[in-house]
């Protein structure tokens, strides 16, 4: 969103490089944009699908909520609070 370089946090690779699972981060706006099945989900709020991630960051103890290990929160929420 602000164009910032995101950090990386791979879960899980195939060993030769390619990130299968993952979270990409942004450390300026606190967004965060979760690696799933290789695939970045780099697409606006409106059009993520909240279930998916949700289940693979919950697998791999990522608490995105307030009071969590990460304060990253998806746009809507962070308008909020």
């Amino acid at each position: 969103m602000d164009k910032h370089d995101l950090e990386a946090n791979i879960f899980t690779d195939d060993g030769e490089g390619e990130i299968l699972e993952g979270l990409l981060s942004c450390p300026e706006c606190q967004r965060y944009y979760p690696i799933i099945y290789g695939i970045p989900i780099l697409i606006p709020d409106e059009y993520r699908d909240e279930s998916l991630e949700q289940s693979m960051l919950k697998k791999w103890g990522v608490d995105l909520v307030e009071g969590g290990k990460t304060p990253f929160l998806l746009l809507e929420e962070s308008a909020d609070g």
